[in-house]
């Protein structure tokens, strides 16, 4: 009897520690990809930052530098960022 009280427990914290987060990023995930916009400043899951240029079905042409675009899986992008400012508060900051 105790050893099926701790498989029950050892279900619901596995339930609790993976599965739960992991539906939330997924759902944080596909509401990006719904959402996504030519003009968008993005984040890909290699690193690279650029602008959207065209969203289709299944891909986004990314702008990576000045007429230069990548065609990519929709799924590689992986966050929004925010667009740089081209002020004078560029200034670099130092490490810790």
């Amino acid at each position: 009897m105790i050893s099926l009280l701790f498989l029950a427990g050892m279900i619901v914290l596995f339930w609790l520690l993976i599965v739960m987060p992991q539906r939330r990023r997924k759902a944080v995930q596909r509401q990006l990809l719904m959402q996504l916009e030519p003009g968008d400043e993005v984040m890909t899951v290699g690193g690279l930052f650029g602008t959207v240029r065209e969203v289709g079905d299944y891909h986004v042409l990314l702008e990576i530098a000045p007429d230069t675009e990548v065609r990519l899986a929709k799924s590689a992008v992986t966050a929004r960022s925010e667009p740089e400012l081209e002020s004078a508060e560029t200034s670099e900051t130092p490490l810790p």
